[in-house]
């Protein structure tokens, strides 16, 4: 992960990471078909646009500085069958993202 405060953007990368394909939703709640083994890679990267919005509720210890921001992604997944990809980072489009800071709880 990286985060660039001055640049207003955060990326986070990850690469082949072993994970257990359990084939649908079902098999993964009630079981039946043993998980086959896969790997997913993603990249996603967000980059604020606009104002910040500042968020804070002491009754519930919460407070955020906020800005809305382009998030985009990419990823891979493959399995001993299968092997699935996105379309490239570049073409994603973002239907809502936000970049900022937050604390809560103890870090209030």
């Amino acid at each position: 992960m990286q985060v660039e405060p001055a640049a207003a953007s955060a990326s986070i990368q990850v690469g082949n990471l072993a994970q257990k394909d359990y084939i649908d939703f079902e098999n993964a709640v009630l079981g039946g078909t043993p998980a086959v083994p896969g790997r997913v890679s993603f990249r996603v990267e967000w980059t604020a646009q606009g104002d910040a919005q500042t968020f804070d509720n002491p009754d519930q210890r919460y407070r955020a500085v906020v800005r809305g921001a382009e998030a985009k992604m990419e990823w891979s997944a493959r399995t001993v069958d299968f092997d699935f990809r996105s379309a490239p980072l570049a073409s994603s489009t973002t239907e809502f993202g936000q970049l900022g800071q937050e604390s809560n709880g103890s870090y209030y």
